[in-house]
């Protein structure tokens, strides 16, 4: 075996490049990486502290401190980060090993035992990882471990210290909640599941962990219920996040482009939610959620129209009251894309559909205006978009009230200046007002993009090209797929036991099934005929009291 070993180090020292390669400063980035992971740990630690501080170079945030353990004073170091390994964690660890390796049954332990020793008698850490490479040894550092190298020895030990820092559950700011949970998901990938486990307590929601970007290494998180969940959509979930080859990922929106199927719709085919409780009702239908370390944006998939129109509100309040607001949500999506266009198509080709009296007033009110009505509408909207994002841009404590004066002042200089009709202002304050009930933000964007285009359908063709565009968008959205499954359903393709959820709600017992499409593999989800009666279980139990009274 003794043969064997020395075999294996020269085959190894043959395939190791040296470490002085990266002392080159004209080596790229792509160069770099590929040195240091082929760059494997030897026996000697003044050569892997040499390899390893070549590879980080003058980083201040990067401590080393050499030590000797045991009776033996065998040479070894401890690497950690600043601000990733906890400080107090790593004082122990350094306590430990220099107290106990000199005392008690550890004494005498040989050098070749020390890592065994360490290990198994000496650390008392909740999790020990071993780095052969130096690619391996920085991972374990970026993810709060304390690496010990020890001289002699070609296996690096990881010791978890991780210092966990994020900022405070608080109510996601995008997504208000009315009634309901006011915790919002953070920039920690843990936290974010640890979340959704708290809401689904069976050990059969799986987390699986993907590692994206050659250079930031960012954590990916796909999780959903096993047996649940369709085992196709799994695997294509896997095999898009495992095609993603980039040098950097900083936010899920750039794991949204490269997973998406259809790239150039204006329509998001992916939903975001910062809402625990809005994941953890998607995963209860047997769809999948996609975490993003640094985001507090969660992906779910697949998507369906209809979800980016409800609130999880909607369900948390009676039933009347929630199946109107979701009616009159739907209502104000589809006027703030056709509103204003209507608004030219009438007064430019249809005056007949407009009373008398109301066509005579805008008429009059037009007097003096300079511009075509298709011209008027399109100015006033795109001045009024420029304000929203200028509003969106500022900070929050000027940004809305810069919007709200800009607006009112804006709009009543143009008419006292007669470029713009009265009517024209109300048109477009009513379209602002109904595109703000969209409660998804990329949404209500493709809403405000299609705007314009049914503005010059209808300056163009009337209400003839109102028509032809709604009945290409129905078409464009039938067409669309999210991750295989129909964009536009349970409208298109039609699937009847779904409709009860779209345009209004149901009650919570009579909600027995799952969605049709994503949860087809355990389509009951609970048990059916638990509607309240009251005055049934009343007599019940009024009857099982009086038989117990005779007995």
């Amino acid at each position: 075996m003794k043969w064997l070993s020395e075999l294996l180090k020269a085959w190894r020292a043959r395939n190791t490049k040296p470490a002085g390669d990266l002392k080159d400063d004209q080596l790229d980035i792509s160069e770099r990486e590929a040195l240091v992971q082929r760059y494997r740990l030897t026996s000697s630690l003044e050569g892997n502290l040499k390899a390893f501080k070549e590879m980080i170079g003058p980083s201040a945030d990067i401590t080393i401190r050499l030590m000797q353990l045991g009776t033996k004073r065998v040479p070894a170091a401890i690497i950690s980060v600043e601000e990733f390994a906890d400080s107090q964690q790593r004082d122990e660890l350094v306590h430990t090993l220099t107290t106990n390796l000199l005392s008690g049954a550890f004494q005498d332990s040989p050098a070749h035992k020390l890592p065994e020793v360490i290990t198994r008698l000496v650390v008392q850490s909740p999790r020990i990882n071993y780095a052969d490479t130096l690619d391996e040894l920085w991972k374990l550092l970026l993810e709060g471990f304390t690496v010990i190298l020890i001289d002699g020895h070609e296996q690096a030990i990881g010791c978890a210290t991780e210092r966990v820092v994020h900022r405070t559950l608080q109510e996601p700011e995008s997504e208000p909640s009315i009634r309901g949970p006011r915790d919002g998901f953070t920039e920690c990938l843990s936290t974010n599941i640890s979340l959704i486990r708290r809401r689904i307590r069976t050990p059969n929601l799986w987390a699986e962990q993907f590692t994206v970007g050659s250079l930031t290494r960012t954590r990916i998180g796909v999780m959903y219920i096993k047996g649940l969940a369709h085992e196709g959509l799994i695997q294509e979930i896997r095999q898009r996040v495992n095609r993603i080859s980039v040098d950097g990922i900083l936010e899920s929106g750039q794991i949204e482009e490269f997973i998406e199927d259809n790239p150039t719709s204006l329509f998001p085919i992916v939903y975001r939610t910062e809402r625990p409780d809005r994941v953890a009702s998607v995963l209860l239908e047997g769809r999948i959620a996609i975490f993003t370390d640094g985001t507090p944006f969660v992906l779910c998939v697949p998507t369906e129209f209809s979800m980016l129109l409800k609130a999880p509100d909607d369900y948390y309040e009676r039933v009347p009251i929630g199946s109107i607001i979701g009616f009159l949500r739907y209502l104000s999506f589809w006027a703030s894309m056709l509103l204003p266009g209507t608004y030219v198509a009438t007064l430019t080709f249809h005056h007949e559909l407009v009373p008398t009296e109301l066509l005579f007033r805008i008429v009059a009110a037009r007097e003096g205006v300079p511009f075509p009505i298709a011209m008027e509408v399109f100015i006033l909207e795109f001045v009024f978009e420029i304000l929203r994002e200028a509003g969106l841009r500022l900070p929050k404590a000027v940004g809305s009230a810069v919007t709200i004066v800009g607006a009112l002042v804006l709009g009543d200089a143009a008419i006292g200046a007669g470029l713009v009709s009265p009517a024209v202002v109300i048109i477009i304050s009513l379209t602002a007002i109904a595109s703000f009930t969209t409660a998804n933000f990329a949404f209500s964007i493709a809403a405000r993009l299609l705007r314009f285009v049914f503005i010059v359908l209808g300056s163009l063709f009337g209400l003839f090209g109102i028509q032809f565009g709604f009945l290409l968008i129905i078409l464009i959205l039938t067409s669309m797929r999210s991750f295989g499954y129909p964009y536009f359903a349970p409208i298109g393709p039609l699937v009847l036991s779904d409709l009860k959820d779209v345009f209004v709600r149901t009650w919570w017992w009579n909600m027995v099934r799952r969605p049709s499409l994503v949860g087809s593999r355990e389509p009951i989800r609970q048990r059916p005929g638990q509607m309240p009666r009251p005055g049934l279980q009343a007599n019940r139990s009024n009857k099982q009291r009086a038989s117990r009274m005779e007995r």
